[in-house]
């Protein structure tokens, strides 16, 4: 029914290695559903989008097993998904140079005392800086890959590629030890590249950085009191007894840091500020700095760290502590490279708002491990899709010029918009549904002549047989449904944003009560009260 695009079909098609012949039929329907669900995506409504042509009967059991197996029980490996993944973007995208590695955790809420490692985690969305909000759900641990987009260089994306699930209680892996997990797989996977990992201050622990791997770099977030040391220790008598110093004196803290070059008035000497102009969050910023070297033994036990303290000199931001593993960087390069951090949050909110992957209402093991993660890998082949040829496209145009001043074209929605092509039809006995992009507009309801365009409440559609046609914004890709359909018959109801399509005839007991205006629309369509203004 749903065709992709050849584009798009290339980069899946890359993937077939990982699965079985049905395996990989399974996949690109279920991953044409997830794209083209409207409303809420509960595994049931992206399958029934699968079949959108079918009339699903809720009085039998439904045709969806095979789907739903596809996570619960097929034999795929995820791993090696991501691993297909990765190597695809890397080629594509960075084949030579440093690979920038995002890490951090994210709360997927849920419900229920039956699924699989649930508990409650803070939520950070909720949390303020006075109050700490929790919530329950599954969390999750997360490695993307940052890069800088090639049409514009200052615009940083992240594509997740691995997740893994944390589990509350006692004796289970901390975040930290996740995320080590994972960095030692995508070692495994290019041994021979460069890895810079940049983490927040959860990840500045023991479990992640205590001897790292050899070709890695960590950028991180410092405490403000961590006890920090001069890395030289002081020379002993040579016949002094007991174990030798391994470390200096105590150094001033990165709070106590800034302090002693607040009191610096001179400018003179090791603690005092020093002016450095960067690109951050994709703006220009005055910022003010001090640099030392110490080691920070809790953590990173005797290698030496360079810690770094920034402030805003416009008060916009408050003081930050950063520290990085490569001592001889230079201090731009580690403010710009931590700043990258923020393209995860980013990714982490279109995954929720424009994928809805907390939509699905699942529980078991097997599909909770991989439900996620697989979404999150199809958003990186979705991103990589648009960076390499879908911006190009006369789709990614025609939605560029119906975008506002708040959206971008690298945002994940534009992107998703542009995988739809401008017309989708599907025949199926006798009657011809159409999915177009069009302008956002009213809801009027107006009829056509046969095949003639039209504009159906400030949207420019098609006529179908003198059929009658309402528009919609449901979903992410704005799209309209139109029927050639005997008055009084099964048609699509809209029912506002981010509701699901449902079907409904003029003897249906809801149809006397629509929930919004694009219902009665509809419904005065399929009534045959004509005009609703």
């Amino acid at each position: 029914m749903w065709e992709m695009i050849p584009s798009l079909d290339n980069l899946v098609q890359g993937c077939a290695v990982v699965f079985t012949e049905p395996t990989l039929a399974t996949f690109r329907q279920v991953l044409l559903g997830w794209i083209m669900c409207l409303g809420s995506r509960t595994e049931y409504r992206v399958f029934q989008t699968i079949h959108a042509d079918e009339e699903i009967s809720r009085q039998e059991r439904h045709p969806f097993d095979r789907f739903y197996n596809f996570f619960s029980r097929a034999k795929w490996d995820l791993v090696g998904l991501a691993h297909h993944v990765m190597v695809a973007v890397v080629v594509a995208l960075t084949p030579k140079g440093r690979l920038y590695l995002l890490v951090d955790d994210t709360l997927l809420h849920k419900r229920g005392k039956h699924v699989y490692g649930l508990g409650w985690f803070r939520d950070a969305v909720a949390s303020s800086k006075k109050r700490v909000a929790t919530a329950s759900g599954n969390n999750w641990v997360v490695l993307g890959l940052a890069i800088p987009i090639p049409a514009a260089p200052n615009h940083i994306i992240c594509l997740p590629l691995l997740a893994r699930l944390h589990l509350p209680g006692k004796g289970q892996p901390s975040c930290a030890a996740l995320a080590r997990a994972m960095l030692v797989t995508v070692k495994s996977w290019f041994p021979d590249r460069e890895l810079i990992l940049v983490g927040d201050g959860g990840y500045a622990a023991a479990g992640l950085l205590q001897d790292l791997p050899d070709g890695v770099t960590f950028v991180g977030r410092l405490r403000g009191d961590a006890a920090v040391y001069d890395p030289q220790p002081p020379r002993s008598a040579a016949k002094k007894r007991g174990r030798k110093a391994t470390k200096g004196k105590r150094m001033p803290s990165p709070k106590e840091a800034a302090k002693k070059a607040d009191r610096n008035r001179n400018g003179q000497g090791p603690w005092c500020w020093q002016a450095l102009a960067v690109t951050l969050y994709g703006v220009e910023r005055s910022l003010k700095v001090v640099s030392y070297i110490v080691v920070w033994p809790t953590v990173l036990g005797l290698r030496p760290i360079r810690v770094v303290v920034v402030r805003d000199t416009t008060g916009a931001m408050q003081d930050t502590y950063l520290f990085t593993t490569a001592v001889t960087a230079e201090v731009g390069w580690i403010v710009t490279t931590f700043g990258w951090r923020w393209s995860i949050e980013a990714s982490f909110k279109a995954s929720k708002q424009v994928l809805d992957i907390e939509g699905p209402q699942h529980w078991c093991q097997e599909s909770i491990e991989r439900l996620a993660p697989w979404v999150w890998l199809m958003q990186s082949v979705i991103i990589l899709w648009y960076v390499t040829a879908g911006h190009a496209s006369a789709a990614a145009a025609k939605e560029a010029s119906l975008m506002g001043e708040w959206d971008s074209v690298w945002s994940l929605r534009h992107m998703l918009n542009s995988t739809v092509p401008l017309s989708r039809q599907m025949v199926t006995s006798g009657r011809v549904w159409e999915h177009v992009n069009l302008l956002e507009g009213g809801t009027d309801v107006s009829p056509g002549a046969a095949g003639s365009p039209r504009v159906v409440g400030g949207r420019r559609g098609v006529g179908s047989g003198g059929a009658w046609q309402c528009g919609s914004s449901d979903g992410f890709f704005g799209a309209v449904s139109a029927a050639v359909l005997p008055q009084g018959t099964a048609a699509t109801r809209p029912v506002g944003r981010g509701r699901p399509l449902e079907r409904f005839g003029a003897e249906d007991q809801r149809a006397d009560r629509p929930r919004s205006r694009r219902a009665a629309a509809c419904f005065a369509t399929v009534c045959g009260s004509g005009r609703v203004g």
